[in-house]
């Protein structure tokens, strides 16, 4: 048994890896009790050496490669594997008296520790935005009710004693079973979990994973805050512990960004100015789609507003 009697789960495809840098980062600072209490877990799709020293180097973490061999679906193209190593905070959990998953396109705010002061046995989530269980699916799953309310698979907390090792073997075993089936991956075979098991479930207010397009007054409250859908920190919101974190990031050799999907004016305008690899250009929404958003980013960068 680990001297730690927690265990904090995160995981990334290598091109991710410089959001869960950047969420592990206001984790570590915000939330130090919990922090410094548990032992920290990253899965890692595909990362090269350079990108896992770079955790190492700057973090008190325990790297562990994951893949999904063989499975191919549309989620699993579209999120890659790595959305599913969640389903290894079961195995985590045979190990430890309490496991605390947290997704990488977060910005944590707040001290997490109490959320441990669950009752035993449970599982911790958030309620979605989604109408229900079925939005999870391209088709709904025989045996189960899709009506049910949906919760969010960005924060979860997993309290012992639950049936972990059977849990993640079912898991798996529905994922092998239903990946075409997954619009939204791993999310709703955890809330099919829920039924299956009939597991307790202590319910959280979306403080604990409020969306980013929140208001103001909502995301100062909020504990964590979640880039959910395609809006994304890095490509939409300025925010400004978010965007400062993302520099030191670079600041100490992370790579630039790949993933952005701007017009080809503005890559090519970028190109030809030699602002491409500016911090402020990678994050900044493209002007010339978004001319209002860029504006109302560049205001809120020089004026150091927090959201």
């Amino acid at each position: 048994m680990p001297q730690k009697s927690t265990a904090i789960l995160m995981a990334s495809s290598s091109v991710f890896s410089f959001a869960l840098f950047v969420s592990l980062k206001s984790f570590l600072r915000n939330s130090p009790k919990l922090a410094t209490s548990s032992d920290i877990f990253i899965y890692a799709y595909r990362w090269s050496p350079e990108v896992k020293n770079l955790f190492t180097d700057h973090f008190p973490v325990q790297i562990r490669d994951y893949d999904l061999p063989g499975l191919d679906a549309p989620c699993i193209r579209r999120f890659t594997p790595a959305l599913f190593a969640r389903f290894e905070a079961f195995e985590l959990l045979t190990h430890y008296d309490s496991v605390v998953c947290l997704d990488s396109d977060i910005l944590v705010q707040k001290e997490l520790i109490h959320v441990l002061q669950a009752n035993p046995g449970t599982v911790t989530l958030t309620h979605d935005n989604l109408p229900n269980v079925g939005s999870n699916f391209f088709q709904p799953i025989p045996g189960y009710d899709m009506s049910a309310k949906s919760y969010n698979a960005g924060f979860i907390v997993l309290r012992n004693p639950l049936p972990a090792q059977e849990i993640r073997s079912w898991l798996y075993q529905m994922l092998n079973k239903h990946a075409s089936k997954l619009e939204l991956g791993d999310q709703g075979l955890i809330n099919l979990a829920l039924q299956e098991f009939h597991l307790s479930l202590n319910p959280l207010p979306q403080l604990y994973n409020l969306a980013a397009s929140a208001k103001r007054s909502q995301l100062d409250k909020a504990y964590i805050i979640h880039s959910t859908g395609p809006r994304k920190f890095w490509q939409y919101y300025y925010f400004d512990e978010w965007y400062h974190d993302y520099a030191f990031y670079r600041q100490k050799g992370g790579s630039h960004l790949t993933i952005r999907k701007n017009t080809k004016a503005w890559d090519k305008f970028l190109a030809v100015t030699g602002l491409k690899d500016k911090i402020f250009f990678e994050l900044a929404p493209d002007f010339f789609r978004r001319p209002t958003k860029f504006l109302r980013f560049w205001f809120k960068y020089i004026t150091r507003q927090k959201y």
